[in-house]
């Protein structure tokens, strides 16, 4: 989580300021995903669903819906050179990364909670009413 002033005026509650899980959830996530919505004999989500969360926007080929699409060259620095097209993930704030590959099977999973330099020295800086 990263918004100072979301602990303060908001109780420590709040939709934008980060999301809380491990690495291990977040692996089921990924793999529910691969599997087309359903991991074990859990069903999350309908194929169906997973379509629309990855299919490209028409307003801009690099966006899902909650998801980013490897959908062209200028997503090089979150997908890499390696991932397929059909390659979406999520990036967070704090430097936090999800990268799903259906074509190569594969998930990729990096998680920080630790705000750039420059960010961590002007939050010393903020105040909180």
């Amino acid at each position: 989580m990263h918004d100072e002033k979301a602990f303060y005026s908001m109780g420590g509650v709040s939709g934008h300021a980060g999301l809380f899980s491990n690495t291990a959830d977040i692996a089921v996530l990924m793999q529910t995903m691969l599997n087309g919505g359903s991991y074990g004999n859990v069903t999350l989500f309908s194929p169906e669903t997973v379509k629309m969360f990855t299919r490209r926007s028409p307003e801009d080929a690099t966006f899902g819906l909650g998801w980013r699409v490897n959908g062209n060259a200028s997503m090089t620095s979150t997908f890499g050179t390696l991932a397929s097209a059909e390659a979406y993930g999520h990036t967070g704030w704090t430097g936090t990364l999800t990268v799903i590959d259906p074509v190569n099977h594969m998930a990729i999973v990096m998680l920080s909670n630790k705000p750039p330099l420059a960010c961590r020295r002007s939050a010393k800086k903020s105040q909180y009413v």
